[in-house]
């Protein structure tokens, strides 16, 4: 795949706020050139949002070029979508203005989001152990590099917007389609094959629903698109209505709780827990950074509406939805290779001031002390030890 957060460093200032928010530490300024280490990027966003000159950014499909390549042309909405509006019949009258972009037709997938959603609780009410469940690609990208033992723990689901994008080559098969995953965050906008070459992918491109908004702003009117939606599926996309109380289910949101929550799993400290929902996003997938409302009015939106999704349940074959996950085993360590290098990393802090300054341009002394061992960067880019050794 290419890189999914582009840097552009015309009117970057150095402030280091990308690589000190970043929860991965894979930024690093070296040689004043912002650098993201894609093997521990999970595509967060972080760095965007906290990023001053606004110098990072994520690439989207652009209509007006691609359009033409097809005979016929679907957007696939996002759930989350609905946060935004005060009102279902605002929400059909978007619809409506997406749909007058140039696409041929909108197509939604919370009847997807609600089978999965009820094949989630049942199934790992009936499983032994504790499972995971995330249709978050920012999450799953977490749990796969920083917790690999938990991995197969998560529940073999494919993303509902994939299933949806297949249905739909089979429902127009033979017919030249290309299909648009409108994104409410970054981790969704690398499923596409475009722009960032996840030739894998049913969906052909993808785009922000930010990008976009300013266009469908001014194409609203009171004409309405005929769109249901699924209850289930909309309640899976907020974490305040994921599940009940009363279920063996434990919901949380941002990419540090649940990192909190991961630790306690990892170390069998989590009893009595059927399943676990993990969202990178505060409240919700209704958290996405390119929505346009905040997430804790949208949490009310959505619930105001309810009685509103009248979208019947649907039934999926386990072929249309279940996939094998793997690690990379080659790309792996041993135990043994690990800690070799776990020893390596704490010898070379030891030489390092430890006061985490980031005026080497990583985030802290044990992220440059491992590019150090990986050979990325000599021990002297340390400005702090550089002083005390002329002293």
């Amino acid at each position: 795949m290419k890189p999914v957060i582009s840097y552009l460093d015309t009117k970057c200032t150095h402030c280091i706020k990308c690589l000190k928010s970043c929860p991965m530490d894979a930024i690093s300024i070296v040689n004043h050139q912002v650098n993201i280490d894609e093997s521990k990027c999970i595509h967060c966003d972080v760095c965007i949002q906290n990023c001053p000159s606004r110098v990072l950014k994520v690439q989207s499909a652009h209509m007006n070029e691609t359009m033409k390549n097809h005979q016929y042309n679907i957007a696939l909405i996002p759930t989350s979508l609905l946060s935004d509006m005060k009102s279902y019949e605002e929400f059909q009258r978007i619809c409506q203005a997406i749909l007058e972009l140039g696409f041929d037709e909108i197509e939604q997938y919370s009847d997807i989001e609600g089978y999965l959603y009820n094949k989630a609780i049942e199934e790992s009410h009936q499983k032994p152990g504790l499972w995971l469940t995330s249709f978050c690609p920012t999450i799953n990208q977490l749990i796969e590099k920083n917790y690999p033992t938990l991995y197969d723990r998560i529940l073999p689901y494919d993303y509902p917007v994939e299933i949806a994008a297949r249905r739909i080559r089979k429902k127009h098969q033979g017919q030249d389609v290309g299909i648009y995953s409108l994104c409410e965050c970054v981790g969704k906008m690398m499923l596409a094959k475009e722009p960032f070459g996840n030739m894998e992918s049913a969906i052909d491109y993808a785009m922000t629903i930010s990008h976009v908004f300013p266009k469908i702003n001014k194409l609203k009117s009171n004409q309405k698109y005929p769109i249901e939606m699924n209850r289930e599926g909309v309640k899976s996309n907020v974490e305040d209505l994921f599940g009940n109380r009363s279920m063996s289910i434990v919901r949380v949101e941002g990419l540090n709780q649940s990192r909190s929550l991961l630790d306690l799993i990892e170390f069998d400290q989590i009893q009595h827990i059927d399943l676990v929902a993990m969202f990178a996003c505060y409240q919700g997938c209704i958290g996405g950074y390119y929505l346009w409302s905040n997430p804790f009015e949208g949490s009310y939106n959505i619930e105001s509406m309810m009685e509103q999704y009248t979208l019947s349940d649907l039934k999926l074959n386990d072929e249309e939805y279940r996939i094998h996950r793997q690690l990379d085993h080659q790309e792996m360590l041993s135990m043994k290779e690990r800690m070799a290098w776990f020893a390596k990393v704490n010898d070379i802090l030891e030489l390092l001031p430890q006061y985490d300054c980031g005026a080497c341009g990583f985030a802290n002394c044990r992220s440059l002390a491992q590019s150090i061992v990986d050979h990325k960067v000599d021990i002297q880019v340390c400005r702090v030890r550089k002083k005390g050794d002329e002293k």
